[in-house]
């Protein structure tokens, strides 16, 4: 079966981690002697590591990301904002997709005295593996997406990234409005998000606000072909289909559920921003998600977002990107606040900013301890961009 072959593996995966941090633990015994990473102050190179996909079936997440983070260092070093010549620098190192590339990665990451901080891998498997490591060698270290519990566990684990579960109440609330009260679900059962969502979060709400849920069905990480759900699921001909699938995944099962005859709403994750719907042409139009950013919001921060990001890559910004972007304006502010860009003056600046929350591209940031909370937004692909359909706030 394939959780429990999952679970071996992850198992293995952390066995190797904890192996891994025996050596940093070692090499920890130098940092506390006086590595840079470890002084207090603000030196004039402040040198982070970016830890995520770059390459394999989720590297949208890492890249999007990593050009949200650069952006944002870019904006914060010509600003002067952490004091006259200070600059924040980035190396930027592949996970590949593999929970142990990601382990040994971030060993050497945490063992290297220079590194200041740490943005962590974004698939929730690999973060929730690289988790105690973080703590055992006491590195701040900001997570975006990587939605699995297990993530946030301790003083160094930080998320710019909202639970998707806490903000997909925008999507039942629609549903509701709209009184398309007879639901199909079509999960991703492996995907940790998408099985929170699917099995715990959605059909809370969906009760709460009346909605027949008519069939949920779990599909695999694996799965490639959709034939046989979604033919089912457009005999039953409900109002509106949940999908909670990858990009891909999405992609494929959106063209194939439209070509079996439905033609109701379908309600999607974040994962059909950026775009992403367009490689499902004319059946991608009209789907409708709740996501944590959009190109389409208004406020000034998100507009200038928007601009610069165009003018540096040539294209809009998805929400890992915003992300990203915000999840660096969190680390500078932290070292500002706390006057130090030491490991503990970077965790203890991350922590009272969250305290405190702060104005990002997202709209109103607020958080639950070290774990980022968003307004959210709900967008509706209209076959070339997202159409604001409620919230917004930026």
């Amino acid at each position: 079966m394939r959780v429990p072959h999952r679970w071996r593996r992850l198992r293995r995966a952390t066995a190797c981690a904890l192996v891994a941090v025996a050596a940093v633990s070692m090499s920890g015994c130098d940092a506390a002697q006086g590595g840079i990473a470890t002084e207090e102050g603000i030196p004039k190179e402040i040198k982070l590591l970016g830890v995520r996909d770059q390459t394999g079936p989720v590297a949208y997440a890492g890249i999007g990301g990593a050009r949200g983070g650069k952006l944002a260092i870019a904006e914060i070093n010509r600003s002067g904002f952490l004091g006259d010549g200070v600059k924040l620098t980035i190396k930027e190192i592949d996970t590949a997709g593999s929970i142990e590339t990601a382990s040994a990665e971030m060993a050497q990451a945490t063992a290297d005295r220079t590194v200041h901080a740490i943005m962590g891998p974004t698939q929730g498997q690999q973060a929730a593996t690289v988790a105690p490591m973080v703590e055992r060698a006491q590195v701040p270290t900001i997570f975006t997406q990587a939605g699995s519990d297990g993530v946030v566990i301790n003083d160094y684990t930080f998320r710019a990234t909202a639970p998707m579960a806490s903000y997909y109440n925008l999507a039942t609330e629609y549903l509701a409005d709209k009184g398309l009260g007879d639901v199909s679900v079509l999960y991703n059962a492996t995907y940790p998000t998408f099985a929170e969502i699917g099995e715990g979060s959605f059909p809370k709400q969906a009760d709460r606000h009346g909605l027949d849920i008519v069939s949920s069905t779990p599909v695999q990480s694996t799965t490639q072909d959709f034939t046989t759900p979604v033919r089912s699921i457009a005999g039953e001909d409900p109002d509106a289909v949940v999908m909670l699938l990858t990009e891909p995944q999405s992609v494929t099962a959106l063209t194939q559920l439209r070509q079996a005859g439905y033609d109701g709403q379908v309600m999607g994750t974040s994962v059909q921003g950026g775009g992403n719907l367009k490689e499902a042409g004319k059946h991608g139009e009209g789907v409708i998600y709740p996501t944590d950013f959009s190109p389409a919001l208004t406020g000034e921060k998100a507009r200038d977002f928007v601009a610069a990001f165009q003018q540096r890559f040539g294209r809009k910004p998805d929400v890992y990107a915003a992300e990203g972007y915000d999840g660096m304006w969190w680390l500078a502010r932290a070292i500002k606040a706390s006057g130090s860009a030491s490991r503990e003056g970077i965790k203890r600046g991350l922590q009272q900013v969250a305290k405190e929350g702060f104005d990002g591209v997202m709209g109103e940031l607020t958080f639950e301890g070290n774990d980022m909370r968003v307004p959210g937004v709900l967008v509706r692909w209209n076959g070339t961009s997202e159409e604001l359909v409620s919230g917004g706030a930026s």
